[in-house]
């Protein structure tokens, strides 16, 4: 269970970066393109995950 909220967590984070990038190109007339925002989103969450559950393990 802790696996998942830590995930749920770097989630939130991490989507919240990207909507205020988002906001921030659209108020300067910048369309992104929403597959890459979802590409580089997985791949973000998935290393800021990785890296914290090595942190935690190299820890204990």
């Amino acid at each position: 269970m802790k696996s998942f909220l830590k995930g749920t967590a770097v989630w939130a984070i991490v989507m919240i970066v990207l909507i205020a990038i988002n906001v921030i190109c659209n108020i300067n007339g910048i369309n992104l393109d929403s597959v890459s925002n979802g590409a580089v989103m997985a791949v973000c969450v998935m290393l800021i995950y990785e890296g914290w559950a090595k942190k935690e393990k190299k820890d204990s």
